[in-house]
């Protein structure tokens, strides 16, 4: 008898993980190399990028260092990759950064800095990798948003601002690549435990915590491991029919 292939497998799949060297981008990694993908995992610390690669179960899984700030230098980043893993069937957008800061103190060179690694930095990604040749059929991407760009939180105007134009951005691409089979989706979780996370904590201090993340995540505070497993179905053929959304992942957080 037969045996149906299992939809949610990921063999024989490449796929990049930007962010890839800690928080979301480490758990999506290794969970995609679980399901028997190849995976290419992009940071800006070699050191750390090495420590994912050694966490990941499997062969054929590369390195690349690289900041995607400098958005010249993504096209060259792709290529390199592209020569050593081949077409890429996945991409996940998990590298940002995040500020709490009121519109009084927002220093704008540093919220252009992450309005560029947030979103363009993105685009410019998805336009080197969705070039004839450079993906295999089925190419899914995944960006990592955040429900601030969904519901109104004190200091995060600028990052929220990053997050809604990825949003965006996103469904306008699935529209514009579903004719070629490529599926663009968004994840949208709530505070989750990663070390950008912990070092908000750290400045805003407990109370805020408590109430911010502990009383409104009715299901539990999120661990990296709660959005990558969301991530990992998008990539899979499980979701071959789901392009252009936006999956809440907050324990019930925006509720109220």
């Amino acid at each position: 008898m037969s045996m149906e292939p299992n939809p949610f497998s990921l063999c024989g799949r490449t796929i990049l993980v930007t962010g890839g060297s800690s928080g979301i981008g480490r758990a999506v990694a290794i969970g995609a190399a679980r399901m028997g993908a190849r995976i290419a995992v992009l940071g800006r610390t070699p050191d750390r990028v090495q420590e994912t690669l050694s966490l990941l179960e499997g062969t054929g899984h590369v390195g690349h260092v690289s900041d995607l700030t400098k958005i010249d230098g993504i096209e060259g980043d792709v290529q390199a990759i592209l020569d050593r893993s081949g077409p890429f069937g996945g991409l996940v957008y998990s590298a940002g950064a995040s500020d709490v800061t009121l519109l009084r103190d927002i220093d704008m060179e540093k919220a252009e800095r992450q309005m560029r690694l947030n979103w363009l930095s993105f685009m410019a990604l998805s336009q080197a990798i969705c070039r004839r040749g450079r993906y295999a059929p089925g190419l899914s991407v995944v960006a990592l948003a955040s429900i601030s760009a969904l519901t109104g939180q004190v200091g995060l105007s600028a990052y929220a601002g990053t997050k809604g134009a990825l949003i965006a951005s996103v469904r306008s691409l699935a529209s514009e690549y579903a004719p070629r089979g490529i599926r663009f989706n968004c994840i949208s979780p709530c505070p989750v435990d990663t070390p950008m996370q912990r070092e908000t904590r750290s400045r805003l201090g407990e109370e805020w915590y408590r109430k911010e993340v502990l009383e409104k995540a009715r299901l539990g505070p999120l661990a990296p491991e709660d959005v990558a497993d969301p991530v990992l179905f998008l990539l899979s053929d499980a979701s071959r029919r789901i392009t252009g959304t936006n999956m809440i992942v907050d324990g019930g957080w925006s509720l109220s």
